[in-house]
């Protein structure tokens, strides 16, 4: 990547990382710095397999970096309130309008269900579910699963919320084609553990 897009990612990383940990609740226990970090990993990961061009790489791990700091305003339609800090935070840095707004959609189509309208969409709305493809994704479960008991007093029985997951990453399809091929193969195992816990 080019000097200016080094420097913005700089900056981006800096302003992500201050405002997570001093305006996060501690509550968050699933979508915090560590949810945000993993989930620019996976679209340097899989927009890498994508062969995406340099400017459409920027554009992702921008909005990997940014996509969920709506959190730090409220939980339910924390995208709108992401995309807004986005646009702020990226005008002012002198990015343009045309590259911001297509930041703005890729956090956008985070929403869950996700429909993503583009190739850009698709890589970061598999890098938002890249931890259904990890050997610890239990340990990001459970961690959800306390997340939403505290923030939306949503309270599950360990076999319920087991069942629920398996329900949920069953249905769930990955958009890329590194996503639909590799990462689908190991979100197969999760699967399986998850029926063999469930019993």
């Amino acid at each position: 990547m080019d000097k200016e897009a080094d420097i913005l990612l700089n900056k981006v990383k800096l302003f992500v990382e201050d405002r997570l940990k001093n305006r996060l609740s501690q509550k968050m226990y699933f979508h915090n710095l560590e949810h945000t970090l993993l989930v620019v990993e996976g679209v340097q990961v899989i927009g890498g397999e994508d062969g995406l061009s340099k400017a459409d790489h920027l554009v992702v791990v921008l909005a990997a970096f940014l996509h969920d700091l709506g959190y730090t305003e409220k939980y339910i339609g924390h995208e709108e309130a992401s995309a807004a800090i986005a646009a702020e935070f990226l005008l002012a840095n002198g990015f343009s309008q045309e590259r911001t707004e297509l930041v703005s959609g890729c956090i956008m189509a985070t929403r869950f269900p996700q429909y993503p309208k583009n190739e850009l969409e698709m890589v970061i709305c598999d890098a938002d579910f890249y931890h259904f493809s990890l050997n610890d994704y239990q340990n990001y479960a459970d961690r959800l699963k306390a997340e939403w008991e505290e923030n939306l007093g949503l309270i599950y029985t360990d076999v319920a919320w087991d069942t629920l997951n398996l329900e949920m990453l069953r249905r769930h399809e990955y958009f890329t084609a590194y996503g639909r091929k590799t990462l689908q193969e190991k979100k197969m195992l999760n699967i399986e553990k998850l029926i063999a816990r469930i019993g």
